[in-house]
Formats: structure tokens, C-alpha cells, sequence
């Protein structure tokens, strides 16, 4: 008997104790996220996760390939086929950035150094949910959400290229050597692998929504747990501190993508690292933009009320301590099998 395995034991028996001692509460949670999920991520998500990755899996992504393969080998120093995936990646939001990075990996047309290294940066929250949703819905303004798009897309871009300077640079052009699949095939694939990838993201919604719902957390913390309720309700946050906010994605997302991380040998502490460094590129270059195009709202006002140890119900706080030390146990007892490569 492991004594990871009896701290598992016991977190999730706590889990559960709280789950059922607030059924109540937890299913009025749970049904808001649904409702979340169901007016917003699946409507929005499926229909682009299943186009991006019909692209990945034909001719379509050659075409971007070769012709703008060079942008990838350029500044992230990737192989040409990588450019799809991290347009896609930006314009799509969250996952599709890793969720295409993990296509790229299973067709061998990437290694597992370069699958970590584009996790680390190739994450955004997408030009429809930062400018549409944030930008013109919640603040009513589609120049904020503009702003708030370039400062991720560019503090993702930043990250790939100072990355770029970690590896020997590869004189190799290559923009694929895999068979494609007929349209056909490829569409049943895609759709099948968005359809999961979605249903993925909707269960730690509502499960999220459901901890939320029972445990009080103030809305300065809310966007750290979960980024689409976070920063979509009313708030003081400055537009710099939405783009951090934005950069760094909030845990319900990272713990979407535990299982793309651990396929590609990546640490969890080393993507939640670079998710910290990119919300702080994030903030200095919004910061930067907003000295040359002044947005004035008073939504963007800074809070004057400062921020207290006891801001977060002590209850969350071991939950969210007892997860992660579970987790780390478990990276520690697989860091053998996983990192025998490197």
C-alpha cells in the first residue's frame, strides 16, 4: 500500500463527502455549468474543433504548409507542418492548440520534444471568446477585445520564439510525410475525436461549476479556477489584469489538458509555469499597448480593495492543496516511465 494511494483515498472520499453533503447546491452548480457548456462551448467549439482537424488530417493542412511553413521554422524553429496547428491554436481558443499539437504527434509528424515545447506556448483563448465574447459582450467594447487578443496572441508568440533558442536549430524543410486520409474518413475521424475533445471540457465545466456552487469564491480569485465565468462577471479587473487572466487560462482548462500533457512527457509543473509566464508577458504587453491606444472605461478601473489571505473560503484552499499534492505524487512515482527518453 502507497501512501500516494491513501492520500487519493482520502481526497476523493472528502470530495465525494462534500458533493453529497451539498447535493443540493452541487447540482444546481452542475446544471449551470451545462447550461454554460451548452449555450457556449459546444456550440461554439465542435463545429471549429471538427473543420480544424479535417484540415489536420488532409491535403487542407499542406496547403498552409507549404505556404506558411517558413513562419514556423523561422521564429519557433518547427518543422513547416507545425504552422496549422498553431494558427489554429490562436484562432481556435483553449484547446485546439493542444488538442492539435497531440494530432501532430499521434501522425509521427513530431517528436515528443517538440510536442512539449509547443505546449508551452501554443495556447490562447482564441479571437472568437477573447474579442467577441469578453471584448464586445462583457465590456461592450470590440477595441478592448482586440487588445486583449494581441497581447495573448503575442505573449504566445514571444514564448515559442525565446523557446525556439533551446533546441539546434534544423535545416530541415519538411512540411509532411504522412498519408492523408480521404475526406471521407477524415471527417468521420474528426468529427469523432471533436466530439470527445468536447464532451472532455463539458464534464470539468460542470464539475467545477459544482465546486464553485458550493464553495464561495471571491470573483478576484474566480478567473484563477475558472476563466469563462471569472472574467464574463462583473468585476473591476483592469484590461491588463484581464489579459493575465486570460494568458494564465484558469485550472478548469489545465486540468482539461492533464492527459495531452502526460501524453507528450511533459511535467505538469513545467506547463503551469509557462502558463504563469504568460500571463505575465501578457499584462506588460497590454500595458505597453494601452500607453499608445488608451482605451477609458470604468470598467477598466483598478479595485481599491485590496486582496486578503481570507478573500478565499479556507475550505477551497485544502481541496485545491490536497489536489495538488496528489498530484504531484503521481508525477513523481511515473517520472521514470515517462521522462526515460530525455
Amino acid at each position: 500500500m502507497k501512501i500516494k494511494d491513501c492520500f487519493l483515498l482520502i481526497f476523493l472520499l472528502l470530495f465525494a463527502g462534500v458533493l453529497i453533503f451539498f447535493s443540493a447546491d452541487a447540482k444546481q452548480g452542475a446544471l449551470n455549468g451545462l447550461i454554460l457548456a451548452q449555450s457556449t462551448i459546444i456550440p461554439s467549439l465542435t463545429p471549429l474543433l471538427i473543420i480544424f482537424l479535417l484540415i489536420m488530417k488532409t491535403g487542407a493542412k499542406d496547403v498552409l504548409s507549404k505556404c506558411f511553413g517558413f513562419i514556423s521554422h523561422c521564429v519557433f524553429n518547427l518543422p513547416y507542418v507545425t504552422f496549422p496547428a498553431v494558427f489554429l491554436g490562436l484562432l481556435g481558443g483553449y484547446p485546439t492548440g493542444a488538442l492539435l499539437t497531440k494530432e501532430l504527434l499521434e501522425s509521427g509528424e513530431i517528436d515528443q520534444v517538440q510536442a512539449k515545447r509547443m505546449l508551452r506556448f501554443n495556447f490562447c483563448g482564441g479571437a472568437g471568446f477573447i474579442i467577441t465574447a469578453v471584448g464586445t459582450a462583457v465590456m461592450q467594447n470590440t477595441k478592448a477585445g482586440i487588445i486583449l487578443f494581441i497581447s495573448n496572441a503575442l505573449s504566445s508568440v514571444i514564448i515559442g520564439f525565446a523557446l525556439s533558442f533551446t533546441q539546434k536549430r534544423t535545416g530541415e524543410k519538411f512540411y509532411s510525410f504522412t498519408q492523408k486520409e480521404n475526406f471521407g474518413d477524415a471527417l468521420s475521424d474528426a468529427t469523432a475525436s471533436a466530439v470527445g475533445s468536447v464532451l472532455n471540457i463539458t464534464a470539468f465545466i460542470i464539475l467545477f461549476s459544482a465546486i464553485s456552487q458550493i464553495i464561495t469564491v471571491d470573483s478576484r480569485f474566480m478567473p484563477l479556477i475558472e476563466i469563462t465565468n471569472g472574467v464574463c462577471s462583473k468585476n473591476n479587473f483592469s484590461l491588463p489584469e484581464t489579459s493575465a487572466y486570460l494568458a494564465f487560462g484558469g485550472l478548469c482548462i489545465h486540468f482539461q489538458l492533464l492527459g495531452i500533457i502526460k501524453k507528450v512527457g511533459m511535467r505538469l509543473w513545467d506547463f503551469f509555469i509557462f502558463r504563469i509566464i504568460g500571463a505575465v508577458i501578457s499584462y506588460i504587453i497590454c500595458k505597453i499597448i494601452l500607453k499608445i491606444i488608451p482605451v477609458e472605461l470604468a470598467v477598466f478601473a483598478n479595485s481599491a480593495v485590496p486582496v486578503e489571505l481570507s478573500s478565499v473560503n479556507i475550505a477551497l484552499s485544502v481541496i485545491m492543496i490536497l489536489g495538488c499534492f496528489v498530484i504531484i505524487l503521481d508525477i513523481n512515482s511515473k517520472r521514470g516511465r515517462h521522462y526515460s527518453n530525455y
